[in-house]
């Protein structure tokens, strides 16, 4: 669920809260073991140019005799188009001589520093074609020009944002930049935000349906990547120059430009080198479970390494994978899943992170229905859909392969393992659930209300009158039937977020969903939706929208602490036209301090998960 800016919640919106947004379909082979990927956002990014742009492009000519246009990517690869709007991979074009200067017939096109220029009289005088408010329509760093013999008129124009044309002799000026595979992204960080390869950041924002790219994307209100910005506090605490790290919370990880793995338990003031490893290189990438610290892979080169200690040994567990760079590494570790991101794509292979033993086994590669590219990443999202780079051609995703084996129930509100409570709402992973209850025990035969069910994860209510205990939670659906564990509690607490771990705050005053961006004031009163607040009174029907007027109370005492500090809780009741939500208002302090503030929920002695607010004072 994307909130990209302030609207109001509607009733089906929570029944794809953390759904994957519906995404352009890539066309798969038909074979009963392909993928349903879908495209995020395509290849292009608006970057406040005359069209959206891509990245850098080394060179552009036109074919003679078809007119068709060439383009070399950064990535070396030769793409042509004859339309000027879909293009395809050509192996066997040869890349002439990148032209500066292009004659035609009275006129001279040339490339300036940041800029287009013709000229009309042998060089005398010169025209900017591009430039508008000492900035260039369509970017900078130009490598390439070119001009039809049939049209001197036409222009075409390569730089780092990308190809672009002019049918008016650079008067006006058009993008190619939409289909061309050239989107440089190497870091994911979280579902909607990425890294191209020159450090800048880019972020998929939602228009009517419709997902684009944007450049200057901020996170978690920061410009900095937070991967980098790991890597330097963690350098500065250890004294080394990490090139990689990980922060698995009371497990500190960081890797050397020489294949040195350390790790910190004790938030990074001491750090413990592990015992080094014959022929390892710079360490790339670490992956830790954050459920379980202990357990973390990391990536040098070609290699897989793997520890269940804390990183005090790592042992290679690369296996059968094909010996190309590993650039990207994730896993499901109940699942004993891991998937790595290859020179030759998305890998999924069977590997123990519980303990140690056998390396990881009978890799499988899962992105061959995706473009022939290496993929720079891949991310397991909290819903167990996955996420992958692949190297110019952008982000996909689909459900995780794994999914289809294993079924998990999760909390509704952060898609963790964690206990429910009477009224919550939870997600089942991996099944789509037609009914739900219980075999035996002393909650047997009653209904568990389904609110959404599709192949990649359900939604059901946990029924009030559920007694707390272990239970075991029967499902069917599709013909197929499954049996999971689940702990109830009187209360276990969880604030909803988004993939990105935003929060769901509600400004009471006017009813609407705060934007991210916007930061909280201080004495305001807030609304913050959780589930897993237990029992209300009166008594309400399970599975049915809680009342617009009056809605039922919270039986139990709920509690909310900013950044440790108790907050005024003003009350906590049922979601108002909801089902399995709670909105918990609070009052924020007179007094704060401008900037991040840490808060949770406590009932019963139960912590919520800790979200961030953005106060103003």
């Amino acid at each position: 669920m994307c909130r990209n800016g302030t609207f109001r919640w509607t009733l089906p919106s929570l029944f794809v809260v953390h759904a994957v947004l519906a995404f352009g379909q890539v066309p798969l082979s038909e074979s009963s073991n392909a993928l349903n990927w879908r495209r995020v956002g395509g290849t292009s990014v608006s970057e406040g140019l005359a069209s959206p742009g891509t990245g850098p492009v080394r060179a552009v000519w036109f074919a003679l005799g078809t007119g068709a246009l060439l383009a070399q990517t950064d990535s070396g690869r030769i793409f042509e188009t004859s339309d000027f709007v879909h293009w395809k991979l050509n192996a066997s074009a040869v890349v002439p001589p990148a032209a500066v200067v292009q004659e035609a017939g009275s006129r001279v096109y040339a490339l300036g520093t940041g800029n287009v220029y013709a000229s009309d009289d042998s060089g005398k005088t010169w025209l900017n074609l591009t430039a508008y408010n000492n900035r260039s329509v369509i970017g900078a760093g130009f490598s390439s020009i070119a001009v039809p013999r049939s049209n001197v008129q036409e222009i075409a124009a390569a730089n780092q944002s990308g190809v672009w044309r002019s049918l008016d002799g650079g008067l006006s000026w058009n993008g190619l930049n939409d289909e061309l595979p050239n989107l440089s992204v190497r870091r994911l960080l979280g579902r909607r935000t990425a890294r191209l390869a020159d450090g800048s950041l880019i972020e998929a924002k939602v228009e009517a349906s419709t997902v684009t790219w944007v450049a200057g994307a901020e996170i978690a209100g920061e410009t900095a990547d937070p991967e980098i910005s790991l890597q330097t506090r963690l350098s500065a605490l250890a004294r080394r120059n990490f090139t990689a790290a990980a922060d698995g919370g009371s497990v500190l990880y960081g890797g050397t430009d020489d294949g040195r793995l350390l790790v910190s338990a004790d938030g990074g003031s001491t750090w413990t080198a592990a015992p080094a490893i014959a022929g390892l290189s710079r360490i790339d990438r670490i992956w830790v479970d954050t459920s379980r610290p202990a357990s973390a892979l990391a990536v040098s080169g070609t290699r897989l390494l793997r520890t269940v200690n804390g990183g005090l040994f790592w042992d290679d567990v690369t296996g059968g994978l094909p010996g190309v760079a590993i650039h990207g590494v994730t896993a499901d570790r109940l699942a004993g899943v891991v998937y790595a991101a290859t020179d030759r794509g998305v890998y999924s292979g069977t590997l123990s992170l519980d303990d140690a033993g056998a390396g990881a086994s009978g890799w499988k590669l899962i992105s061959r229905d995706l473009p022939a590219a290496a993929a720079w990443d891949v991310v397991l999202n909290p819903d167990n859909t996955l996420t992958v780079a692949l190297d110019g051609y952008g982000v996909f995703e689909t459900s995780a392969p794994h999914n289809m084996r294993t079924v998990r129930v999760v909390s509704g509100a952060d898609l963790t393992d964690r206990p429910a409570a009477p009224g919550s709402l939870i997600s089942v992973l991996g099944a789509a659930v037609g009914s739900a209850g219980l075999a035996q025990g002393l909650n047997q035969g009653m209904n568990w209300p389904v609110l959404a069910s599709s192949a990649q994860s359900s939604q059901l209510q946990v029924p009030f009158g559920t007694a707390a205990g272990s239970i075991a939670l029967s499902l069917e659906g599709g013909g197929n039937s499954w049996t999971v564990p689940l702990v109830v509690k009187d209360a276990a607490p969880a604030i909803f977020v988004d993939s990105d771990g935003t929060p769901l705050i509600v400004d009471t005053a006017s009813g609407l969903v705060m934007d991210s961006g916007l930061a909280i004031r201080a004495s305001q009163t807030i609304g913050v939706m959780a589930t897993g607040l237990g029992r209300v009174t009166p008594d309400w029907p399970s599975g049915v929208p809680a009342p617009l007027e009056t809605p039922p109370a919270v039986v139990g005492a709920v509690t909310a602490f900013l950044d440790g500090v108790p907050v005024t809780v003003n009350s906590a009741t049922l979601a108002s036209g909801y089902v399995g939500y709670y909105m918990i208002q609070l009052e924020m302090p007179a007094l704060v301090n401008r900037g991040v503030s840490e808060l949770r929920i406590v009932m019963n002695g139960v912590e919520s998960n800790r979200v961030k607010l953005y106060l103003e004072p």
